[in-house]
């Protein structure tokens, strides 16, 4: 184990190499996509220690994200709390909240019933929202002034600066995963995977290691939150939508589960394709719908996956044909002949 975890701790160090040479040559005008393609990696990514190492199924995995990102303004305008401060106490806020969503839910229901549950806290928070104009700002959202459109150091403009902090994140929530899956807590959540009631049988409750990846996983979409909203200047209720999270679960069905690389596919395919080709927004959902309807079909592990088995298929060696013809390998009777 120890040696995969270093060779996919070399991986995560590269892809952070690569993305941060990017976020110095990049362009200007693509810095934002670039953006989006970290955020919406790291959310992906973390998503998948629920999807791909317990197969769960949130439908309100976007309402951390938006909390995250909530919590960071209101600290940051409201309590008068310095940016970093507002950012840590917002993803311990995040984390808080999913314990006491999480929880219950995950002790209690599992499949459809835990996606139902999940759909029901991001609606009870966008109610929440739009009912209290006064303080988040009702369904008109919250804006930020953090000086957003101004130049900084070095001749960067602050969507520049974002991007290396992006970059960072992405990298964090890559680590995490990795750690994860590499540590006993992974051996014990695949565990729980294959057999839920097998793992009562072996002595651990099934449930603590559920809760755990569940709180994990929101924290990490609340990190994400905390960068996401300060560097558009806006956060609104259309970011903790059920619509948010079920893009969320497409781009990481059709990437491929249980796959870092899978999760970024994804991100790429319904992300950053479609904002560089300035795609229709219903035309993008038509996108998702097909690729998931061809990934159930013909790929159920999804892009990444059917090209890992494809490149398992051609490494392996063929058997070559016996040199003389067909060999009979019928055993004669004892005694025949005598």
């Amino acid at each position: 184990m120890s040696a995969r975890r270093r060779r996919q701790g070399a991986g995560v160090l590269a892809v952070g190499v690569v993305l941060l040479a990017l976020a110095f040559v990049v362009p200007e005008n693509r810095v934002l996509l670039l953006n989006a393609f970290l955020a919406y990696g790291a959310l992906v990514v973390g998503l998948d220690l629920l999807v791909g190492d317990l197969r769960m199924m949130p439908a309100g995995h976007a309402a951390f994200f938006g909390a995250g990102g909530y919590a960071t303004v209101l600290l940051y305008q409201k309590a008068g709390l310095p940016l970093p401060v507002a950012g840590v106490l917002a993803v311990l806020i995040v984390g808080l909240l999913a314990a006491l969503i999480g929880l219950p839910a995950v002790g209690r229901s599992s499949g459809f019933s835990f996606a139902i549950i999940t759909f029901a806290f991001g609606e009870l928070l966008i109610q929440l929202i739009a009912n209290v104009p006064g303080f988040f700002g009702g369904s008109s959202g919250l804006t930020i002034d953090w000086g957003v459109g101004s130049d900084m150091p070095f001749d960067f403009s602050v969507y520049r600066y974002f991007t290396l902090w992006l970059v960072v994140v992405l990298v964090v929530v890559m680590g995490v995963v990795v750690l994860v899956r590499n540590s006993h807590l992974g051996l014990r959540m695949k565990a729980v995977r294959a057999d839920e009631n097998g793992t009562r049988g072996l002595g651990f409750n099934p449930t603590t290691y559920k809760g755990i990846a569940f709180v994990l996983a929101s924290m990490l979409a609340g990190l994400v939150g905390v960068f996401w909203a300060p560097m558009n200047g806006f956060i609104s209720p259309d970011t903790l939508g059920v619509n948010q999270s079920i893009l969320l679960l497409g781009m990481l069905i059709i990437g491929g589960v249980g796959r870092i690389t899978g999760a970024l596919v994804g991100v790429a395919l319904l992300v950053t394709l479609p904002a560089l080709f300035d795609m229709d927004p219903v035309l993008r959902t038509v996108l998702v719908g097909g690729l998931l309807a061809i990934v159930a079909l013909l790929q159920p592990s999804g892009i990444v996956g059917g090209l890992a088995s494809l490149w398992t298929r051609l490494r392996r060696p063929r058997t070559p044909p016996p040199a003389d013809g067909a060999v009979d390998a019928t055993l004669e009777p004892a005694g025949a002949g005598r």
